[in-house]
Order: structure tokens, then C-alpha cells, then sequence
């Protein structure tokens, strides 16, 4: 029960209840009650600038948990990046060049910035920009050693396809006609362009294969016109090579024949003026000088040793 609260009535003299009217009574309810809020909130503000709440630090400790963990994660792509940098670095001016190779379309890094620490949620979207970016690179880098190990293990074929040794041996013939332009041919007796070398010698001379392929095409001719007796090899990286005016043909179209291989003798077949080899090399279907295509070789060097000479 409420205290009653009384006042002295100075004409009966008698102490009289004072009543306080219901408006009144709302009134002071709200102040309070307006006073208590404040008062909480004024309380709630100070604890929590002061104080943490044990949800709170639970949260922090996973927040710094997972800034952590990104700061790593920058530092990884960080340096992932500069060791892809420098493996594109040597496979565009090493490797690619070695091998003739166009550069590969890397894409150009994107500031540094990007990559720097700070703020967690700022930073994140660019850092994936970042980390695609890296991908793309590891993927051209991927694609450019796959096409560097076809180029290299095709080099390597290449080396065995082309034709890099004398058709015969030089110590049983000479040198009759050079590659090129002559003055006075020897049976027409006008200029024209020679697309090969004549080698002299005594019918029955071997003949070899100057470099791994097919034969493309053999012509067995009794005609006393054009190359008589012949053979074409294709050897693939777009060279092929003529052997003509044999005495005999040892080989057939469609065989597959390797360096130093015996495939004819030399001969006097077609339109000659005496016994000897023509022979051809071709690279995409135009004629160049064979001559720069083998080393003439000291007199102590065998054709054995030329033909069995590593790849």
C-alpha cells in the first residue's frame, strides 16, 4: 500500500489527505519511466565502450583468424605470381626463341596495389581479379611448354629427317656441276639454271639416302631424255631430295629409308653427256644448293663414320 501523503487544513485545523489527480499520476509515471530508459542506454553505451561482450570476443578471434589466413593467402599468390613471372620470362626470350616461336599472349599484371594488405573486405574482390589473372597466366604458361615439347621432340625428328650428308661418297666421284646458274649447258650448249649437283663418277657407284623419309616416287626410264633412272624422297619438315640418272634402283615408292641407306647406283641413264649423280634438294618445293647441306669432310673422315655419325 501506497504512503498517504496528508496537509493541515488551516481553518478546521484538522490534517486532510491530499489527492493527487490521475494526470498527474501518468505524468510522473512517463518521467520515470523516460528517465529509467535513458539511464539503460547511458549504461548499455558505457559497458559496451569499456566492456566486450564474450560474444563479442568470440567474433574478433575469428575475424583475426580469417584476416590471417587471407594475409597468407595474399602473401602465396604474391609469390606464385613472381615465380610464374619469371618462368614466363625465360620461356618468351629462351625457349620460344630457341624454337622460333611467336610470344605467348600473357596478360599484363595489374597494379601492385591490388595485392597490398589491408582492409579484409575492401581487398577480397580484388584479389580474385588478381588470382584469375594468375590462373590465366599458369594456364598459356601450361599451353606454351606443351607446344615447346611437340616443337622439341619434332626438332629432334627433324635433325634426322633433313638431308645433311653427301649423297655419295666423296672420295669416289667429283664434283662436275655445281648448284645454279650456269653459262654454257653441256649438251644444249645455252645458259640455263642448274637445281642441283652433278657428281662424276664410274657406273655402279653406291648411292645413299641423304636423310630419313618415304620415297615419295621411283622412274624406271630407258628415254635418252630428261632424268633417266630416279628417285624422290620426302623427308617431311617440307624437304624432299632427287637422286637421278641411276644404273639401277634399290628401292621402292612407299618405303620408309634412313640416313646413309644404299637406295641406287649411280648411272648414265636420261640426257647425259657422260656417268654421274644429279642430285636435288628441296625445301617447300623450292631448289636449294645442296652443297649447304653437308660439311666436306677431311680425307681421314670415312663415309662410314659420316653416315653413322650421331643424330
Amino acid at each position: 500500500m501506497s504512503r498517504q501523503k496528508y496537509k493541515l487544513n488551516p481553518e478546521s485545523l484538522d490534517f486532510e489527505i491530499i489527492k493527487i489527480p490521475l494526470r498527474r499520476k501518468t505524468q510522473r509515471f512517463f518521467v520515470l519511466f523516460l528517465a529509467s530508459v535513458i539511464l539503460f542506454i547511458i549504461y548499455a553505451i558505457t559497458y559496451s565502450h569499456f566492456f566486450e561482450s564474450p560474444k563479442t570476443m568470440i567474433l574478433k578471434t575469428k575475424a583475426s583468424n580469417i584476416k590471417l589466413k587471407y594475409d597468407l593467402l595474399l602473401k602465396d599468390i604474391e609469390n606464385a605470381d613472381k615465380t610464374i613471372s619469371e618462368i614466363n620470362n625465360r620461356d618468351q626470350n629462351v625457349y620460344r626463341t630457341i624454337f622460333g616461336l611467336d610470344k605467348a599472349p600473357y596478360k599484363k599484371n595489374r597494379k601492385n596495389a591490388n595485392l597490398q594488405k589491408g582492409y579484409l573486405l575492401h581487398n577480397v574482390s580484388n584479389t580474385f581479379t588478381n588470382f584469375d589473372d594468375f590462373r590465366y597466366k599458369v594456364y598459356i604458361q601450361s599451353k606454351s611448354f606443351d607446344e615447346i615439347s611437340r616443337y622439341a621432340f619434332n626438332m629432334e625428328k627433324m635433325v634426322s629427317c633433313m638431308p645433311s650428308i653427301p649423297p655419295v661418297d666423296l672420295k669416289k666421284v667429283r664434283i662436275s656441276d655445281g648448284f645454279g646458274w650456269r653459262t654454257r649447258h653441256p649438251i644444249f650448249g645455252d645458259a640455263r639454271p642448274h637445281n642441283g649437283m652433278d657428281f662424276a663418277g664410274n657406273i655402279g657407284t653406291p648411292i645413299y639416302a641423304t636423310g630419313d623419309g618415304t620415297v615419295s616416287r621411283t622412274v624406271h626410264s630407258n628415254s635418252k631424255l630428261g632424268y633417266g633412272n630416279q628417285i624422290d624422297i620426302d623427308h617431311g619438315f617440307g624437304y624432299s631430295t632427287r637422286y637421278a640418272h641411276l644404273s639401277k634402283i634399290l628401292v621402292e615408292s612407299g618405303m620408309q629409308v634412313k640416313r646413309g641407306d644404299l637406295i641406287g647406283l649411280l648411272g648414265n641413264t636420261g640426257q647425259v653427256s657422260g656417268p654421274h649423280l644429279h642430285y636435288e634438294v628441296r625445301y617447300n618445293n623450292e631448289a636449294k644448293n645442296p652443297k649447304k647441306f653437308y660439311v666436306n669432310e677431311s680425307t681421314d673422315v670415312s663415309y662410314d663414320e659420316i653416315i653413322n655419325r650421331p643424330r
